[in-house]
């Protein structure tokens, strides 16, 4: 799988995927200024077999709800102005970035980026991100990888 991932980027980076390979090019005018409150190297055990995974919070109940679910304090959000993306995931031990936050099409889209280096291990490394954005009524929230590979559900 991860030899058919890095055909299909090198294919894309060369330009050689057709349009629909590449999935939705962002542009700068897209961009939505996001900044990564908390970090850490762990995932919640009740998300070990959903990963990756993306959700959101509005309010400030779902932003409690989803500290607790994802297992991650020390940190608050202005939820009048502002919603909090919990993701999380995996990359090999050469990490891995959030390149950005976009509107796509009335979608909040969410951009990783894996980080390349030498000697990387293809050992799981795990990464549970928060950032918070600035507050608007999409319709939903996904996460990219250059294609889509998770959206987000609805938080109560």
């Amino acid at each position: 799988m991860k030899k058919y991932v890095l055909l299909l980027a090198m294919l894309l980076l060369a330009g050689c995927g057709g349009k629909e390979d590449r999935g939705p090019l962002f542009t700068e005018n897209q961009s939505v200024p996001f900044e990564i409150v908390k970090y850490e190297e762990k995932i919640a055990s009740v998300y070990e077999s959903l990963v990756p995974h993306i959700a959101y919070a509005e309010t400030a109940g779902q932003l409690e709800e989803l500290k607790a679910r994802f297992n991650v304090q020390g940190f608050d959000i202005d939820t009048e102005k502002y919603m909090a993306i919990f993701i999380v995931t995996y990359s090999d031990s050469c990490g891995i970035a959030v390149d950005g936050a976009y509107d796509y099409n009335n979608y909040l889209a969410v951009q990783l980026l894996d980080t390349k280096g030498e000697n990387c291990d293809s050992e799981g490394v795990p990464h549970t991100f928060v950032l918070q954005v600035d507050k608007k009524d999409y319709e939903k929230v996904q996460l990219y990888n250059g294609n889509i590979i998770k959206s987000s559900t609805e938080v109560d």
